[in-house]
């Protein structure tokens, strides 16, 4: 009675645990309420020289910093295509570390959104200015955060960025909304090793061997921000990471395809350039690695061309695949801390 007794309880134990998995399993990040995807603000008027002076110079005194801007995209599409419905396209690069890196110790997947875009274009058609940039809320359902500290702290911060734009550049502000959230919004992978005699050198040794792979498929690694080596503040706020670094990634003929010709979606731009985040955590043989999917600018934007939800489709498949090449495993999204 004894052993039939023992083999019931374990019996239903396994029985809820699988249970539990599955319910888990099923279980989907529900979206807030946001419906916002991005400020938009519109000008009837051209000032790139005034717009990039203030991107560089004023935004840093209220804790935003430029990294690797991209200016006048539209004439290497001109260069490389032959031709542009675009008269400017900037990307301009922005991380705000006094308040994101703290937030790396409760959630790394902050990190794909550092650096993010303040975008600027002008279409050769209505030669409106527009400045643009992802809603705080959007960007943290993209990320599927649910953390109420950092939910409410990112937003706020916000705040001061909104107030510099519309004193800097004053016009009527409006939003642009989301259309829907992509079944999947982030690719996470590890990338097991060996404990390596130095691990400086290990990281170096990938680092490069990871560029090489991405830039032999056709990426441009059009950006590069050491979060743990913060060139804006001295001290070491990461001190659980071994390292941790953020690349931005551009593919010239994907971006054409959807920035600029037929069916032109500069907007898109707001999502660019594919922010990639990897870091090793202390004591941990792991690399980890988050990416939004392309698949969120699809769907937020609500793109239905056939050709470019092709490429999309497209890119999220070959990124993995690369980062699958390089050894890595794909693990479901979810904070890694608590994973």
């Amino acid at each position: 009675m004894k052993f039939i007794s023992t083999s019931l309880t374990v019996a239903i134990f396994m029985c809820l645990s699988a249970y539990a998995q599955a319910q888990n399993a099923d279980a989907r990040y529900a979206p807030s309420g946001n419906k916002d995807l991005a400020a938009v603000y519109t000008y009837d008027k051209k000032f790139d020289k005034n717009f990039f002076d203030f991107t560089l110079t004023d935004l840093e005194k209220i804790g935003f910093y430029l990294n690797d801007p991209h200016h006048n995209v539209n004439k290497v599409y001109e260069k490389k295509f032959g031709s542009t419905v675009l008269q400017t396209l900037s990307f301009n690069s922005l991380v705000m570390d006094e308040v994101v890196r703290p937030m790396l110790n409760i959630d790394p997947r902050m990190a794909a959104f550092t650096p993010f875009n303040l975008l600027m274009y002008r279409l050769k058609s209505d030669q409106k200015t527009v400045i643009a940039h992802l809603t705080p809320e959007a960007i943290l359902d993209i990320l599927e955060i649910t953390n109420k500290e950092i939910r409410k702290n990112y937003i706020e911060a916000f705040k001061p960025l909104t107030s510099a734009i519309e004193k800097k550049f004053p016009a009527k502000k409006s939003t642009l909304k989301i259309k829907a959230y992509a079944e999947d919004t982030m690719m996470n992978f590890e990338i097991p090793f060996d404990e390596p005699d130095d691990i400086d050198d290990f990281m170096d040794e990938f680092q490069e061997k990871f560029e090489a792979v991405f830039e032999n498929k056709g990426y441009i690694v059009a950006g590069y921000y050491n979060l743990k080596d913060s060139l804006n503040f001295d001290e070491d706020v990461l001190k659980m990471y071994t390292t941790f670094w953020s690349y931005d990634l551009c593919h010239i003929p994907f971006s054409y395809e959807i920035f600029d010709g037929d069916n032109a979606v500069p907007m898109a731009g707001i999502f660019a350039p594919c922010s990639m985040y990897l870091y090793v955590k202390e004591g941990e043989n792991k690399i980890v690695i988050g990416m939004p999917t392309l698949k969120v600018w699809s769907a937020a934007l609500g793109i239905k061309n056939k050709e470019q939800l092709k490429k999309i489709d497209e890119l999220d498949i070959e990124i993995a695949d690369i980062l699958k090449g390089l050894g890595a495993r794909e693990v479901p999204n979810g904070n890694p801390l608590l994973l």
